[in-house]
């Protein structure tokens, strides 16, 4: 297969943990850029450090889905884990054939909620660490009070945008309400894009969620389309999604 004919060098792609060993009540993400791809491998730069220090939490052997968008279509393929050279590095073998999507944006709504985030150069690991803990507490009899702030946000179920005074950082946790009776979200973010606002120089950032509960997903779905953002079901995303179309039968292959 002529992978490097849709994994081309300099393309974005999200990796999705498919490992039979994850976490399914998980989302679990990231992103990287491809840097050199062939028949039989595939090597990546993530845009931040994915681990510190000589314990690196991915381990050969764990299997991803890697999609990516080419020729205008969705692209996605699995592939296995098999070394991280660098704490930015990733190099993966491709295995079985590719399947062909249709990218979906999902609905997003402009809202004003109770919202904390948490900016600071680490790596992904220690994000992934910290967002398990706030997690837990934030399902504990009783929960720690969160100085969440009323805040402007533009929101769905894959991202969030918010305004910052200060540089954004690669990557950010994020904790907000939807003031439906349940827990606040909480979701390790990654930066996809930011723009200063030339008026006042605010920073206006988009981000992508790497890491969240699936149910927190659902919850954003269903709140997004009660406020009119329109319905969007996750299930007919696959960039949302931590399976192959091959695992429920629906193949679409190339």
């Amino acid at each position: 297969m002529n992978y490097d004919r849709y994994f081309s060098r300099g393309q974005k792609v999200y990796l999705i943990n498919i490992s039979q060993t994850r976490d399914e009540s998980v989302y679990e993400s990231l992103s990287a850029t491809v840097i050199s791809s062939n028949d039989s491998s595939i090597a990546l730069k993530a845009p931040y450090r994915l681990f510190s220090g000589d314990a690196a939490p991915l381990e050969a052997g764990m299997q991803f889905k890697l999609s990516t968008e080419s020729f205008g279509v969705g692209v996605q393929l699995r592939a296995e884990l098999v070394a991280t050279p660098a704490a930015e590095i990733l190099e993966l073998q491709p295995i079985g054939q590719m399947e062909i999507y249709q990218r979906r944006q999902m609905p997003r709504v402009d809202v004003s909620l109770p919202f904390l985030h948490v900016l600071q150069k680490s790596s992904l690991s220690a994000f992934k660490r910290e967002w398990r803990r706030v997690v837990t507490d934030l399902r504990q009899p009783t929960p720690p009070r969160l100085k969440l702030q009323e805040t402007k946000v533009n929101i769905s179920a894959g991202g969030i945008r918010f305004e910052l005074t200060t540089p954004p950082t690669p990557l950010a946790i994020v904790v907000f309400d939807l003031q439906d009776g349940a827990s606040p979200v909480c979701a390790v973010a990654e930066l996809a894009w930011h723009k200063t606002r030339q008026e006042d120089g605010i920073e206006v950032c988009g981000h992508r969620f790497l890491e969240i509960l699936k149910e927190d997903q659902a919850r954003l779905a269903s709140f997004v389309d009660k406020l009119g953002g329109g319905s969007g079901r996750i299930r007919d995303n696959w960039d949302l999604q931590d399976k192959m179309m091959s695992d429920q039968g629906g193949e679409h292959k190339k």
